[in-house]
């Protein structure tokens, strides 16, 4: 059958030699034991792969050997042959870590269902953790490759955005003034991508959950507003924002750039995809948790073009946009949402939003802070 050995461990000497007749008859080394304690030594010396044993014995029962076996060899499978008891369930050996249980008499053919059941499954779950690593370690390679591509992107872009910018100061011509002002705005979009896709690789490879520091939410408003309203009011757009007053003088403990970098994403957001009218951005608090941690909830709401209800979901997934045309009218490669699901994800919140084709967006975030 395999190479496999399997410990059977059973008081009465008649039904421990017929369990070890069958066992060898499938082609499986038998080790025997005739108590728990007697299995406790076999396991420390022998390379055990699956122990069946009895429920009722002296000493040391079935229900012991189990949770023994399941703390300190987790790896291995138990199969527990059951007679009737008083004392434990059926239930309460399937809870307890047991691969199966098989009620005494059986015959060969059940026996050998059983051993052939918990075989299978353990080598679907090695396959499986095969697998799983296999993914991890892909996805660790494409995250090294994407931040090292992109770090050896930012040194000639930087030359380019700084030769760039001394063309746009020199005497030239109105038609070569023009080119190099489309020449900026190229680069400057480039390097706004480049720089996503670095803070997408640094959080897909990022260990510690946050970086607490103490602030104001009135100064992380204050620098979102600094940063956005020039692209706001080139596109004649109002930006508002709203703090609670419960919250408005409180110092709070927490990942201040996180924060930063998810309301900055989701107002970038809001005015790349509105044309007109005002965007609303407020917090408020949502609820106390326990002692000082508090969560609140930040919402950005735009009148922009909306997204459909089949798209909602999708938009939070890595190099995701709500739909094809936009992603060409607007550009980007759809990794804003992604990074401010993540750093959500991060403060212990939730992120989502209600949209309507035409009418606009309004984006959700939750996020957990400490009052200090």
């Amino acid at each position: 059958m395999r190479n496999e050995i399997v410990l059977v461990v059973d008081d009465d000497p008649e039904h421990l030699s017929l369990v070890e007749r069958y066992v060898s008859s499938f082609g499986l080394q038998c080790k025997s034991a005739g108590s728990g304690f007697e299995a406790i030594e076999n396991l420390k010396t022998e390379n055990i792969s699956l122990v069946v044993t009895d429920m009722v014995m002296p000493g040391m029962d079935g229900m012991e050997l189990l949770k023994k076996i399941k703390r300190h060899h987790p790896h291995i499978d138990v199969i527990v042959m059951t007679g009737y008891s008083e004392q434990y369930s059926y239930i309460d050996v399937i809870q307890a870590g047991a691969t199966d249980f098989i009620a005494k008499p059986f015959k060969r053919d059940e026996f050998s269902a059983k051993l052939d059941r918990a075989f299978r499954e353990r080598d679907l779950l090695s396959e499986l953790r095969e697998s799983k690593e296999k993914a991890e370690a892909a996805s660790r390679t494409k995250t090294d490759f994407l931040c090292t591509i992109s770090h050896e992107l930012k040194t000639p872009m930087n030359g380019i955005l700084g030769f760039t910018w001394l063309l746009s100061n020199a005497d030239l011509p109105p038609k070569e003034m023009e080119y190099v002002q489309l020449l900026g705005q190229s680069s400057n979009r480039l390097m706004k991508l480049i720089n996503q896709i670095l803070d997408f690789s640094a959080l897909e490879a990022r260990t510690s959950s946050t970086k607490p520091h103490h602030f104001h939410l009135k100064d992380v408003f204050e620098e979102i507003f600094v940063a956005a309203q020039p692209r706001a009011e080139a596109k004649g757009l109002l930006l508002h924002h709203e703090i609670d007053e419960f919250l408005l003088e409180r110092v709070l403990f927490g990942d201040q750039f996180a924060l930063q970098q998810i309301l900055y994403n989701l107002t970038d957001n809001a005015i790349k995809f509105a044309d007109s009218g005002q965007i609303d951005i407020t917090v408020k608090k949502s609820m106390v948790l326990s002692g000082d941690t508090v969560e609140l909830q930040f919402s950005i709401k735009d009148q922009g073009c909306g997204i459909h209800k089949e798209k909602q979901d999708a938009i939070f997934e890595p190099f995701t946009q709500a739909e094809g045309y936009m992603t060409r009218k607007h550009e980007g490669a759809g990794l804003g949402l992604a990074i401010c699901a993540k750093l959500v994800d991060m403060m212990n919140g939730e992120i989502w939003l209600e949209s309507r084709v035409g009418e606009g967006s309004v984006f959700y975030f939750s996020a957990q802070m400490h009052m200090a």
